[in-house]
């Protein structure tokens, strides 16, 4: 059995693998990944019609100056023709090209180069428009303190511009429930004070509740801090289609965007799998996501997990939550473990094998075999060492972004 899986990073795109005829395997696919691609006419007019706020060239009328935020290289959001889309609404409405920039939402991961912020918005706009690396540690300005003590500062550049919108998507989240909406802002432009106010005592497990957990009641109450801000949320399938998009006030749109991201990254349940092949394409470089998903459907008793990653940056710098060598750390750093303790190999099939990574997928002191391949058939090698005759199997779309 030959399956296919979508790896953007990839020279050729597809990434085939032929699975074993003894194999029983079980696929298991988002239902995003059977839905149809929004338009450049389908884009616009969904932000013609926003919830909770005017268009965009209604609320720019009169202003002097925008910037444009959006989610950084960690996340498969294709943006350009959204942010084309909104970069024409501004200049019909009377903002002045010179006027318009845009910010890239890093949150605490390291900064993008030219060539990244190309990619995201294309070349055409990185052409025209300045484009800004948010900074955690600078810049950043006070705007008031949560119900629980929370200090809330921003990102000066958003803070003083006239007309701010924001373009990111919504996604399963291990700690939010579902990202997007007001995440684009806290942590994506907060200073390194408010995220850690905002992570510290939140537990995972919270992977598409759409019941609010307690970070992200924390998060609305600083989006109202916030101001006056337009959110565009995407949602997208394992080939990173968007399919759905909802804009408008960031809190109304991104209620309604959940319950239609339920549907879309609902995928069917494996369990008591020998082995997981599990594909991080959406967030290619923070692909230990996917190991955490592929583990939930082993056996209890142990299995092994091939995690299907074909970037070539490797994976994000996080000065909050990553580590710096085998002893230092970002101050929120934990290497995974008791979610792990069930699974034999992690083998990363990949052409760009990266120690770094290594630590990241929980090789911290050698604990836990994590393994390169550059071939599908150095996968099945390593797997013929322990898994013989009659394997069950099962792979996953996106574990990145799929949820059960």
């Amino acid at each position: 059995m030959v399956y296919t899986l979508y790896q953007a990073e990839s020279p050729w795109e597809m990434v085939k693998i032929d699975l074993p005829d003894a194999w029983e395997t079980e696929i298991s696919e988002m239902a995003g990944d059977h839905m149809p691609a929004l338009t450049r006419q389908g884009l616009k007019k969904k932000l013609d019609s926003p919830c909770g706020s005017l268009p965009i060239k209604q609320l720019a009328a009169g202003k002097e100056t925008a910037v444009i935020v959006f989610d950084d290289i960690s996340r498969g959001t294709r943006l350009q023709n959204l942010a084309e889309l909104v970069v024409e609404e501004l200049l019909e409405a009377g903002i002045k090209e010179e006027n318009i920039e845009f910010l890239c939402a890093l949150g605490n991961h390291g900064a993008m180069t030219r060539i990244e912020f190309a990619k995201k918005l294309g070349e055409s706009l990185v052409s025209r428009f300045p484009v800004f690396n948010h900074n955690p540690y600078e810049n950043n300005v006070r705007i008031g303190t949560t119900s629980n003590g929370i200090p809330v500062e921003i990102n000066r550049e958003f803070a003083e511009s006239d007309v701010r919108i924001g373009i990111g998507a919504i996604t399963p989240h291990p700690l939010n429930g579902f990202g997007g909406g007001g995440k684009l802002l806290f942590p994506g432009i907060a200073s390194i004070t408010t995220t850690t106010g905002n992570h510290q005592k939140k537990k995972y497990g919270c992977m598409a509740q759409a019941d609010a957990p307690a970070m992200r009641k924390e998060i609305e109450e600083m989006v109202e801090m916030a101001g006056p801000f337009f959110k565009i949320d995407v949602l997208y399938n394992a080939s990173l289609d968007i399919v759905d998009v909802f804009a408008g006030d960031p809190i109304q749109e991104y209620y309604e965007g959940i319950q239609r991201a339920a549907e879309v990254y609902k995928s069917r349940p494996l369990k008591d799998k020998d082995v997981v092949i599990a594909n991080a394409n959406a967030k290619v470089n923070e692909a230990d996501i996917a190991i955490l998903t592929a583990a939930s459907c082993l056996k209890k008793t142990g299995g092994d997990i091939v995690l299907v990653n074909y970037c070539p940056y490797g994976q994000v710098v996080h000065y909050f939550s990553g580590p710096f060598g085998r002893k230092a750390c970002g101050r929120q750093w934990s290497p995974m473990g008791e979610e792990l303790e069930h699974v034999g190999k992690i083998i990363c099939l990949s052409p760009y094998p990266d120690k770094y990574s290594t630590l990241r997928f929980g090789d911290v002191n050698g604990t836990r075999r994590v393994v390169w391949a550059r071939t599908w058939e150095e996968v099945l090698k390593l797997l013929e060492e322990t898994h013989k005759g009659k394997v069950a199997a099962g792979v996953l779309s996106d574990g990145t972004i799929q949820y059960f």
